[in-house]
């Protein structure tokens, strides 16, 4: 096993690290977790099939592939939503993504399942990721800072902030410059991936934390209002 096959299953393992995480806090309850948890499931069985850890045929993959492509974007925003309280705001959200979605099924009349549909779907797509966590990912950092709140959620946008960047960096060279350095594209894509399934894992146990201790409050005040209510 090679250096960068070595970092492939590594990576690709990784992204099964979250999806565990919110197994076993029992996160999925909430429905954008759930569609991070299908996201990361989906990314982590493709990439071990590109790999041939799963065997599967060659067209089998590659359509696996742009189906993965289709699904990534609207599984993430619908993940950012867990970041967004305020329901006002989620209905544009839910507006941006049934328009993204519509896009994709033109696409999809068009193109098919052919490869050269991801760069039609990525390039707008990791656009929309990247400005809506970036403007998250200020509002809930100036609250950890200034309040000392919300760390976990912090650093989950961190996570997603810094792989979707990573991955707009892989866009650029790989479809738009078409460079010939495939191997350090793999390399970037690897090492990003690690390090933000870890990152998201250790935000998705403070969340936990925080849920759980918010959950408490309000069972404490419901015994207290039941108490002087008596």
């Amino acid at each position: 096993m090679n250096w960068n096959t070595f970092l492939g299953v590594t990576a690709s393992t990784s992204f099964l690290l979250p999806v565990a995480a919110i197994v076993y806090y029992k996160l999925y309850t909430h429905r954008s977790l759930a569609a991070l948890l299908i996201s990361y499931s989906i990314t982590s069985l493709y990439n071990f099939a590109e790999l041939q850890l799963i065997p599967m045929p060659a067209s089998f993959t590659n359509g696996f592939g742009v189906v993965n492509n289709y699904l990534d974007i609207p599984l993430m925003l619908t993940a950012l939503l867990f970041f967004c309280p305020i329901k006002q705001k989620q209905k544009t959200v839910h507006v941006i993504t049934g328009l993204f979605l519509a896009y994709e099924v033109v696409l999809a009349i068009q193109f098919g399942l052919q490869p050269k549909v991801v760069v039609y779907i990525m390039g707008p797509g990791l656009l929309l990721i990247l400005a809506y966590a970036f403007y998250l990912f200020v509002r809930h950092i100036r609250n950890t800072i200034v309040y000392g709140k919300n760390a976990g959620r912090t650093l989950m946008l961190a996570a997603i902030l810094f792989s979707y960047s990573c991955y707009g960096f892989i866009y650029y060279f790989y479809y738009l410059q078409k460079t010939g350095a495939v191997s350090d594209i793999y390399l970037l894509y690897y090492l990003s991936s690690i390090f933000s399934c870890v990152l998201m894992c250790i935000g998705l146990a403070l969340t936990n934390k925080r849920l759980k201790l918010l959950n408490d409050l309000k069972v404490t005040r419901r015994e207290l209002q039941m108490f002087f209510n008596t």
